[in-house]
């Protein structure tokens, strides 16, 4: 029988495979997809240096380019978070709030200006995880109720988007605390306002002069909260922010995200500027034993209600309050000792769904105990790159001390992973690229930083099978060799979509048909994910004692996976079918033989 692995199933992984990453260049004269299946070539770029508006496009590649940022920098955003509980989830909770965004915001070429920003904002408000992602969800709004019936964003809409923003991030909070990623969306739109006096401004013009005017801001909020400073950070969901406007900016120019980067490695304040320098030791101590008490969320629906009033009444019984929505819907995010009386009350307002309680004291916990050994270091980490949710959360379990967020056509750069490296604190510490594309990179870290070395996984597979093989008691010297080996006897096939017809070794396929590449090489195409993958499986020469394992990407059904599995174990007796998801972008499955 197959079985169904989770990535925190807590259990020992089979060794897996090695996928041969396609190249989408072979196949797309255009850079690729982003990781919501939204194209970007040159023409995109050609047009942004002469924009005098914003356009449904724009406004759609601006927020999925900054999604793209918060995935790159989510583990820096958390590890700054110290308010308002130090639990180490702001960029997690923001990310997962705007995926919700994106996965909401129309794709459809005639789709209008205010169709994409309402889309964005209703996404965000179901989507919403946590203080930073309820508020963030009312920035969104904000930008929803400045564009309705607008064609396009000039200067002047955009900058009064700026401003309903920030106002509808303010509304949101019970009790308003300046220092917080409140403050930094106000900033956005004092400077909006005064390049909106001065005239003359494009809106690519005013987006760069508010991202600038936000991390000022950040750079401020330690002054403004005590927390901040004795922590030696600036504000997480502050952070957020800014890197939400570089990571749009950054699209609007045409550009790398160079000045996010920057504003991430000025996150602590401490004499280096950098993500080294880590949350004060002291402050670690202090805070490891308060109580904390419940995050408690969850959504009430209803008639008639009136978000205002309703924030009152969880103001007096929590110790934080944000409410947003109103009508229909409202959502509520409290902190409180108990979450019982939050409960009771939003059951004696309406029906109350999307339930979702946390212990805050164990998370602090957690989240301190893993700072306080990144900060002391250890003689040995593993660093692996990968991109997809349960490939996170897989290497992870498997004893990965960081993975950096990238692979096909999202590559982090030489800083990305010396900033992981360092910040795994080890003194020795083995790098996973996981990429044929990323080995380079990998090696040039090395380069960079002495005890740095390189286990050359060409492919997510082969990283994982490295990983079954790595020792933490064991010495780097010994890991490499046995690491290193482990790359071996690995079978690796990916499936994905052709971007453009072509013929390849007298296989021809048509653009949006499914491929199947084994060990790099382009075997089968046709109409269903499944079929090809079969066919490259059966290319493999699958023996009774092999052990094959599909990690399913972002775009695969689990039923028809469960099915796949259940037919190649029919077919070839003996064999071992694994199912891992994945979550990966780009690739339908991945899969290995070994």
């Amino acid at each position: 029988m197959s079985r169904r692995i989770g990535a925190l199933g807590g259990r020992a992984w089979p060794a897996p495979v090695t996928p041969v990453l396609y190249n989408w260049a072979q196949l797309d004269p255009d850079p690729g997809l982003n990781v919501h299946g939204i194209p970007l070539g040159i023409t995109f770029v050609l047009k942004r240096l002469t924009m005098s508006h914003l356009t449904a496009d724009d406004l759609r590649q601006g927020f999925a380019a900054a999604t793209r940022a918060l995935e790159r920098h989510r583990e820096a955003i958390n590890a700054l978070n110290v308010f308002p509980v130090p639990d180490g989830d702001t960029g997690t909770n923001m990310l997962l709030t705007m995926r919700s965004a994106m996965e909401k915001c129309p794709t459809a070429p005639d789709s209008t200006l205010a169709e994409v920003a309402g889309g964005l904002a209703d996404g965000a408000f179901w989507g919403a995880r946590g203080n930073s992602g309820v508020i963030l969800s009312q920035f969104l709004k904000g930008f929803a109720e400045a564009l309705e019936e607008k064609q396009v964003c000039r200067t002047t809409d955009l900058a009064r988007a700026f401003s309903l923003a920030s106002d509808a991030a303010y509304q949101a909070v019970g009790q308003p605390v300046e220092g917080t990623m409140l403050t930094v969306i106000r900033s956005l739109s004092f400077e909006s306002q005064e390049c909106q006096e001065g005239g003359g401004e494009g809106p690519r013009d005013l987006w760069e002069k508010a991202f600038r005017a936000g991390q000022e801001a950040l750079d401020r909020t330690p002054e403004q909260l005590p927390v901040l400073r004795e922590a030696g950070v600036v504000d997480a969901g502050g952070m957020g922010v800014v890197v939400i406007m570089g990571g749009a900016l950054a699209y609007l120019n045409g550009s790398g995200d160079e000045q996010v980067a920057m504003a991430v490695a000025r996150g602590y304040t401490g004499s280096d500027a950098s993500r080294t320098a880590g949350l004060d030791a002291h402050y670690l101590d202090s805070v490891s034993q308060i109580q904390w008490g419940y995050c408690t969320q969850f959504v009430i629906t209803g008639d008639d209600l009136e978000a205002e009033s309703i924030r009152h009444q969880f103001v007096e019984i929590s110790e934080s309050a944000v409410v947003v929505g109103g009508g229909r819907s409202v959502r509520v995010h409290v902190h409180a000792p108990d979450p019982g009386p939050s409960l009771s009350l939003g059951a004696s307002l309406g029906q109350i769904n999307q339930i979702d309680i946390q212990n805050m004291s164990q998370q602090n916990k957690e989240f301190t105990a893993g700072l306080s050994t990144a900060v002391s270091g250890g003689e040995l980490a593993v660093v692996a790159v990968a991109s997809g949710d349960g490939l996170d959360a897989l290497f992870r379990e498997v004893g990965c001390a960081v993975v950096v967020n990238g692979g096909q056509t999202m590559n982090p750069s030489v800083r990305d992973i010396l900033e992981a490296v360092e910040s795994a604190g080890a003194k020795h510490t083995i790098i996973l690229p996981n990429n044929k594309n990323v080995i380079a990179t990998a090696e040039q870290v090395m380069m960079a930083k002495d005890g740095v070395h390189v286990v050359p996984s060409d492919s997510v597979p082969r990283g994982v099978a490295a990983m079954l093989a790595f020792n933490p008691e064991e010495s780097a010297e010994n890991n490499l060799v046995s690491m290193n080996s482990a790359l071996d006897g690995i079978v690796a096939i990916e499936v994905t979509k052709a971007a453009r017809p072509a013929t390849v070794d007298k296989l021809k396929f048509a653009a949006g048909q499914y491929i199947s590449l084994l060990e790099g090489k382009i075997v089968a195409a046709g109409e269903a994910p499944e079929q090809v993958l079969e066919s490259a499986l059966a290319l493999a020469g699958m023996s009774p004692s092999h052990v094959v394992t599909l990690y399913l990407g972002t775009a695969a059904h689990r039923d028809d996976a469960e099915a796949l599995s259940q037919r190649l174990e029919q077919r070839h007796p003996g064999i071992q079918v694994d199912l891992v998801d994945g979550g990966q972008p780009h690739y339908h499955y991945l899969a290995s033989v070994e």
